[in-house]
């Protein structure tokens, strides 16, 4: 199950990682529903711009303690060195538990950390993995540099999933 999300701060990842939760203890026949070990996999990143960089580690310590898998990526580094805002947010997963190239990803490129996501959750093999792409919802654009490129996570996604 994939899910395309807005969420981009604090509150609104804490309660889509919530749902993701209380979806994952729903799967199931009642009597399977205890030996079914989903993952939930999530791709987070934050925006540059001058944008509140204290939200950053907030994100990677909320994903960090409520995921299986942390991809973390580009939303919108505006003018922003965008490896320092990838760093952020890593250095909180790792505080939390996370280990890079383990269950921590960094991938600056989103559409590849997209497709890490998905593969992720294949690998597992499991139907009932949540994967949640964060931090654009329906937004139609990604601004890197003075760059304005089209851009759909929702497209994205089912473009990547087709290859899958």
């Amino acid at each position: 199950k994939v899910f395309v999300d807005y969420a981009h701060e604090g509150v609104s990842m804490k309660n889509l990682l919530e749902t993701a939760q209380n979806l994952n203890r729903l799967i199931g026949d009642p009597p399977m529903r205890r030996k079914i070990k989903s993952k939930i996999i999530i791709l987070v990143g934050s925006e540059g711009g001058g944008r509140d960089k204290a939200k950053r580690p907030i994100i990677g310590k909320l994903a960090a303690q409520n995921a299986d898998y942390v991809i973390v990526t580009n939303v919108d580094p505006y003018d922003d060195d965008p490896k320092k805002i990838l760093e952020d947010i890593a250095l909180a997963c790792q505080e939390f538990g996370k280990i890079r190239n383990k269950n921590l990803f960094i991938i600056e490129d989103r559409r590849a950390g997209i497709q890490k996501a998905l593969s992720l959750a294949k690998a597992n093999a499991n139907k009932n993995d949540v994967v949640l792409i964060t931090g654009k919802g329906a937004e139609q654009s990604m601004i890197i540099g003075d760059k304005k490129i089209p851009w759909d996570d929702r497209e994205v996604v089912k473009e990547e999933l087709k290859k899958l």
